[in-house]
């Protein structure tokens, strides 16, 4: 009976210390990042027959687990991965706001101030000092579109700087979960299933941290481990494999780099297929931001050019020359790349401005037939080479030279050109002001030049270059407004989906508090237990010796 009582006392007296233990070891993981508080489960041991009936042989630890729910921490996962994507675009796009909208940097004061000028030289033709203006402030509003175009590529250059750090990070997150996997794989299969509560807990903080970076889904395997996957299904994490993600230029433009998914031999380009998280920020706020607006503000230098010049060199200076070209490019055509396995060549050139969309073109050939994409909205053209040359959204395309197999071609009509403005004149004296030779004192050209100011010349006629300007600021702003409300939207899905993870998975010093005196008491007991039967055996030992 003593023996029998002192196993039951012995049973209890683990079973507490591990509750102990345990409770100890979620005080002292109160402030781990990731940890899931672990409780002991235990049930009653097989009991013994007797013939008085079955009698209990005490209790037993079944298995240590974590406070874990998988549906709150897939939530977790989403709404982090959601706020870390609008909260990168919110950013940056808030940038381009200020940058545009900034009266010290945008384009719209300086406008004012270089068509107030060409009213001045209409005013007074033959005025040399509001001629040297004239171009003083053409000098300004050239400087204007190169200095915005400037920052927009700065603002690139650290897209593609943050694009950079955040795959190297990725790497490393997908190599430490690879390492878990193998590890928990080991530890369930050594304790016949029992989980690794721990290295569970290390695992989904990769994986929670991971969905900071990208937007990740995720598959628990029957040995334990968790496959992660990224994009459409592309497999970042197999068991104890990790894929790689690295960057690489462009085919058709080296500027812009493309992300690409490496498993064992075989690389796949997943830019296009990810979402989520700080890497899904920057490429939609490069996509959908800056990409339009840099075009945008292109389209703008170049309709003001392309108009100034064509009247300007309509005109006559005051030494009665045909006028000559106003402002300047510093590349005469429309940038076009071809793709490094294609042949042939592809001229572009600017039809009418008017037309022009803020947008990158591809141009494809294969087997007598061209596919031009207009890249903002994917709608396709379709050409023989007997089209050419062919008229598109205000540019002009020809063929000079026609490929000879497969070739792509990016043609980039306004992306680069604010950057390229600049004014051709350096002599006051040949603003051409007159519309007729010899005509001292004429005006008429400057008078057109003038009204240029409020000629409805672009977006198809619609807008003038000021409506133009101001449509574009409004334009970021909007969007700049409508991330910073999603972003306040996505942080309260965030906060929300914490708090429910941490009402079940946190620890709770009041609660393990009472916790550790409710243990202590039960193995105070059970170490009384052990005492009475140790008397008990030792009663029943004298009794037999006497």
């Amino acid at each position: 009976m003593g023996s029998n009582l002192l196993d039951i006392a012995t049973s209890a007296l683990r079973v507490n210390q591990r509750a102990l233990d345990t409770t100890g070891h979620n005080i002292a993981n109160v402030n781990t990042e990731g940890y899931n508080r672990q409780r002991v489960e235990v049930a009653t041991r097989q009991p013994r027959f007797s013939g008085a009936g079955y009698l209990g042989t005490g209790v037993e630890t079944t298995a240590i687990k974590r406070a874990y729910d998988d549906f709150l921490t897939t939530r977790l996962r989403n709404t982090t991965s959601g706020f870390a994507e609008i909260d990168q675009y919110h950013r940056l796009t808030a940038q381009i706001d200020n940058i545009v909208a900034d009266p010290d940097i945008g384009v719209a004061s300086a406008m004012e101030h270089f068509f107030n000028a060409a009213h001045d030289v209409a005013s007074d033709p033959t005025s040399i000092p509001a001629r040297q203006t004239l171009l003083s402030e053409a000098e300004t509003l050239a400087d204007r579109f190169n200095t915005l175009d400037a920052r927009f590529k700065q603002l690139d250059s650290q897209t593609q700087h943050d694009l950079r750090n955040h795959i190297g990070e990725i790497n490393v997150l997908a190599e430490e979960i690879a390492d878990l996997n193998e590890k928990i794989v080991f530890e369930t299969g050594r304790s016949q299933g029992k989980p690794p509560n721990d290295l569970l807990d290390q695992r989904a903080l990769r994986i929670q941290q991971l969905a900071e970076k990208i937007d990740v889904t995720t598959v628990a395997q029957d040995n334990g481990a968790v496959s992660v996957m990224i994009g459409n299904g592309q497999s970042l994490v197999n068991d104890a494999r990790a894929s790689r993600l690295d960057l690489k230029p462009n085919n058709l433009d080296p500027k812009v780099q493309e992300i690409i998914l490496t498993t064992g031999d075989a690389a796949t380009t997943v830019t296009g297929a990810l979402s989520g998280g700080e890497v899904g920020g920057l490429l939609r706020f490069r996509e959908e931001v800056l990409a339009p607006t840099q075009n945008k503000l292109g389209r703008l230098a170049v309709g003001l050019a392309v108009e100034f010049n064509q009247l300007h060199e309509s005109g006559y200076d005051l030494d009665s020359n045909p006028g000559a070209k106003f402002f300047n490019f510093q590349s005469p055509e429309i940038p076009v790349t071809r793709d490094s396995t294609g042949t042939g060549t592809v001229a572009v050139s600017y039809a009418d401005p008017s037309d022009l969309r803020a947008s990158d073109y591809r141009l494809h050939y294969e087997s007598g037939n061209f596919t031009l994409t207009r890249l903002s909205d994917q709608t396709q053209f379709n050409f023989t080479a007997s089209d050419f040359p062919a008229t598109v959204d205000g540019i002009q395309i020809d063929v000079p030279s026609a490929p000879t197999g497969p070739s792509t071609f990016l043609i980039r009509p306004t992306a680069d050109a604010a950057g390229k403005l600049e004014v051709a004149l350096g002599d006051p004296r040949q603003v051409a002001a007159a519309d007729a030779i010899g005509a001292m004192g004429n005006n008429g050209n400057a008078l057109q030049l003038a009204a240029l100011d409020s000629a409805k010349g672009m977006l198809g006629g619609t807008a003038t270059f000021q409506d133009a300007y101001s449509q574009m600021v409004a334009e970021v702003g909007t969007l700049t407004r409508s991330a910073e409300i999603s972003r306040g939207a996505q942080e309260a899905l965030k906060q929300q989906a914490t708090q429910a993870r941490a009402e079940v998975s946190g620890v709770n010093l009041d609660e393990e508090a009472a916790n550790l005196v409710r243990f202590q008491q039960a193995y105070q007991a059970a170490a009384e237990v052990v005492s009475v039967a140790s008397q008990t055996f030792d009663t029943l030992i004298n009794a037999v010796r006497s």
